[in-house]
This record gives structure tokens, C-alpha cells and sequence, in this order.
């Protein structure tokens, strides 16, 4: 019987840590309501908490990165997942605006430096080939975690109140993450293993395909960074926008809590679909044609979002939204390090993460603003739809850039 290779194991467990992790992610929303109405505190105002995370977690990953290059994800995922408990713990006891601003934004600021790009940058040195398929497995997690989290929450907050559930959710996730996280390791040649679909080479050394690439300031000349970088500012910021604020716009326009809740799950849900699906897809259209395909699920999705009010095109934008959101997500390391290798990925990841978190900072405040100002979110939605078409138009114009000399070994 054919052993399996340790690399799907790394991916199995970055996909179970990743669905326990983010409930970061997913449970804000939910919490948005009860948190403005117990303090009395503006959408817009609290809106700031997810973005000072992301603005923090940017800063902070430029320096995770290169020690995560060198030193494997094992001891920041192992940080992470005592960092994302303490911010938990820290919320079940806020009161005052900035308490929120420390819990959420520093501490689960820097947990999220420590967990995703440690983990995602690792992937690519497991496998020689299938690396969008084996990143696909890894952040599927995030859609499962979608699934789960915000009907979960709900119903705590329901039953126990926002303060037990916030103390529950955190000790559920530090119990998880800093268990899973002592199983993951560096690269292959830890085990004395090759990557995945690599060709022999002598036990216990890296591939020679483990350093290849660009380093960072190669990438940096090179076109295909900046597009990259358009692209993941114009679809993260729409994606936040969502995860912050669409609960809230469902129970705005009259639907019940727990199924306003459920409107993350059902992208969290078709997101699974998506990552598990774009693999096996981009592997026969080529990265950058996928890419494309899923900014125009976001277009659909956000048009359908605008014009066509109703619970019933509510939920098909979700699932075209989810769509987008599961096929582009594996591509934001699949994409790096096809392009520019593995020498350096950690760290032009990192780098274009400020890209990324320069979109999850600023959007969620500016639609919570627009809120405030309006008493609706249809402003923000449409500079949304304007975000996604231009991460669209920048993903075409990346598909038509000629191929570089073979020896950069970029794609």
C-alpha cells in the first residue's frame, strides 16, 4: 500500500486550523449589532476593529515572513493560536471603544500575521506539482469555517449572550490551533522527504526547486507584482466589506437574524466548492484565465447584489460571491509563487499582503460610514462592484502579458 505523502497531511491540517482560525473572520458580523446596540457605538466607528487587525497584521508580516522562510510555520502558528484566544477573552470583557480597538485589531492583528502566510508560504515547498489543488485543500478550512461560525455564534449569542460566547469561542481555538500546529513542519527535507511529484534527489536536502525564484526586489521590476497587488486590493476589499457588514444589511432589510447569519455561511459554503474545484480548473485554463473567471463570479454577484432586491437573488449573490471568494483565495499564494518561485515567497507574499490589508483597512470603515450617513449600504456596494471591475480589467490585462525568458522562472 502506498504511503501518503506528508505533504496532503501539512494540507489537512492547515485546513483544520485555518476553519477553527476563522471564526476571526466570520463572527465579527455577527457580533456588529449586538455590540452597537448594548454601547450605542456607530457601524463605521466599530467597522475600524477588523481594519486596525489587518493594518497591524500587514506591518507585522514583513518581518513573520523571513523568519517564517527560515524557520517553518510550527512557532508562529503556535503564537498565533494563544494570541487569537487572548483577543477572545479580551472582547467577552469590553466596554469602551478602544478596548474593542486592542482586542480585536492588535491582538488579532497579530495573530493573523502569525498564521496565514507561515502556513501558505510553506505549501508550494511540498509539492513540485498540484500546488493550487494542495493550497486549495489548505484554505478550504476558511470556507468550512464560514459554515459553521456565524450560525454558531448567533445562536450563543442568542442563548448564553455575546460576552460567554466571545470567552467560549476563544478557549475552543487556542485548544485547537496550538494543538494542531505542532505537526506542521518547514519543508520535505525536515522528514527527509522530496516534495510531492519531485524527481529523486539525495535524502534529507531540499529540492533544488525549494530556492528557485526571484527575490524580492526582482519581483518588485516585474509587472505582473503590481497587477497581482491591483488585483488583491480591489477583490479583498470587496470581500471584507461583505464579511463585515452583510449580516447586517440582511437584518436591515428584514431578515431574521439567524438567517442573515447565514448568508456568510452560504459564501462560506460555495466557497468550498470553489477551492476544491480550481485546482483541477486553472490546471487546464492556465492561473491567470482562472483568476479572471473569478473576478466575474465577484461582478455577477455584486451586480445581482444592486439591482435585483429579494431574498431569493440575496442568497445566488452569496453563492456567486462565495464562488469568487473560494476560487481566488488559493491563487493569492498559488499565483506568487508561479510566478516569482519559491526563493522568496514568504516575503513577496508579505509584500503583497500591503496591497491586500490596505483594502481590508480602509473598506469596511468607509461602507460603516456610508451607513451612518445614508442609513443604507448602496453607496458602498457599488464602489464595491467598481473595485471588483477593476480587479477584473487588471486580471485581463496580466492573462495578456507575454511570458518572461524561462530562466526567471516565472509564468
Amino acid at each position: 500500500m502506498k504511503r501518503l505523502h506528508y505533504g496532503w497531511v501539512i494540507a489537512g491540517l492547515a485546513a483544520v486550523i485555518f476553519s477553527f482560525y476563522s471564526m476571526r473572520f466570520n463572527t465579527f458580523g455577527v457580533l456588529l449589532i449586538p455590540l452597537t446596540e448594548e454601547f450605542g457605538w456607530d457601524r463605521g466607528a466599530l467597522s475600524w476593529a477588523p481594519s486596525i487587525a489587518s493594518m497591524f497584521a500587514a506591518i507585522l508580516s514583513l518581518f513573520v515572513a523571513r523568519l517564517a522562510d527560515k524557520y517553518g510555520p510550527r512557532y508562529f502558528v503556535t503564537a498565533a493560536g494563544l494570541l487569537v484566544g487572548v483577543g477572545f477573552l479580551l472582547m467577552s470583557r469590553v466596554s469602551e471603544l478602544w478596548q474593542v480597538f486592542f482586542a480585536w485589531g492588535i491582538t488579532m492583528g497579530a495573530a493573523q500575521a502569525m498564521i496565514y502566510i507561515p502556513v501558505i508560504s510553506a505549501m508550494p515547498r511540498w509539492f513540485a506539482v498540484r500546488q493550487s489543488t494542495a493550497i486549495g485543500i489548505s484554505v478550504v478550512g476558511f470556507g468550512i469555517g464560514a459554515v459553521i461560525w456565524p450560525p454558531v455564534t448567533q445562536v450563543l449569542i442568542d442563548t448564553i449572550s455575546w460576552q460567554n460566547t466571545c470567552l467560549y469561542l476563544g478557549i475552543t481555538d487556542t485548544v485547537i490551533i496550538l494543538t494542531l500546529a505542532q505537526f506542521l513542519k518547514r519543508d520535505p527535507a525536515e522528514m527527509g522527504l522530496l516534495p510531492y511529484g519531485a524527481a529523486s534527489a539525495p535524502a534529507g536536502k531540499p529540492s533544488p526547486a525549494a530556492n528557485n525564484g526571484l527575490s524580492l526586489k526582482e519581483a518588485m521590476k516585474n509587472p505582473r507584482f503590481w497587477l497581482l497587488g491591483g488585483m488583491f486590493l480591489g477583490f479583498f476589499s470587496c470581500l471584507n466589506v461583505m464579511y463585515v457588514h452583510i449580516v447586517a444589511h440582511a437584518r436591515d432589510i428584514g431578515v431574521s437574524p439567524i438567517f442573515a447569519a447565514s448568508a456568510v455561511s452560504v459564501i462560506g459554503g460555495f466557497s468550498i466548492i470553489g477551492r476544491l474545484s480550481i485546482g483541477p480548473v486553472s490546471d487546464k485554463t492556465g492561473l491567470r484565465l482562472a483568476m479572471c473567471l473569478s473576478m466575474a463570479f465577484a461582478v455577477t454577484a455584486l451586480s445581482l447584489l444592486l439591482w435585483s432586491p429579494g431574498e431569493w437573488s440575496f442568497y445566488l449573490f452569496a453563492a456567486l460571491f462565495g464562488l469568487a471568494y473560494g476560487t481566488f483565495v488559493p491563487m493569492e499564494a498559488a499565483a506568487p509563487a508561479q510566478m516569482f518561485g519559491n526563493r522568496s515567497l514568504g516575503t513577496i507574499m508579505a509584500t503583497l499582503g500591503l496591497f491586500t490589508n490596505l483594502g481590508i483597512m480602509v473598506a469596511p470603515p468607509v461602507a460603516g460610514a456610508i451607513f451612518d450617513a445614508t442609513g443604507e449600504y448602496k453607496i458602498a456596494f457599488v464602489l464595491c462592484l467598481g473595485l471588483s471591475l477593476m480587479a477584473l480589467g487588471l486580471g485581463f490585462v496580466l492573462y495578456r502579458l507575454k511570458d518572461a525568458p524561462k530562466s526567471h522562472n516565472i509564468s
